[in-house]
């Protein structure tokens, strides 16, 4: 009799492990797909623009005066004067500009067309 209870109690004790695992496995086969497409997400899109982000920075920051740059409106200038938020820009023909240093998308590397 007691060999009968043990057995049962062991079938009973096998028969619950793996469905509590198929149902564990189930609720991660299910989040996988998002895991992976955040992952990928991560990857291929926040990553490379913090990086440029980062790097557009660190040339506004660079900048100095007799430098030309584009802004984000199209407009290029050299810059004439460095304020804390601010530059002031020329243009081709003499005028100029105050712009915000975060409206600088570009800088021109005269040197570089020059040599070609």
């Amino acid at each position: 009799m007691i060999t009968l209870l043990f057995s049962v109690a062991t079938a009973t004790t096998q028969a619950q492990t793996p469905t509590q695992a198929m149902k564990f496995m189930g609720i991660f086969g299910q989040l996988l797909p998002f895991v992976l497409i955040a992952v990928i997400f991560y990857l291929f899109i926040i990553r490379p623009q913090n990086k440029q982000r980062q790097m557009l920075q660190q040339m506004i920051d660079n900048l100095q005066p007799e430098d030309k740059i584009i802004t984000k409106g199209g407009i290029i200038g050299t810059v004439k004067n460095i304020n804390e938020t601010s530059f002031i820009i020329e243009l081709y023909d003499g005028t100029k500009l105050e712009i915000l240093k975060n409206a600088v998308i570009s800088l021109i590397n005269d040197k570089k067309q020059n040599q070609q």
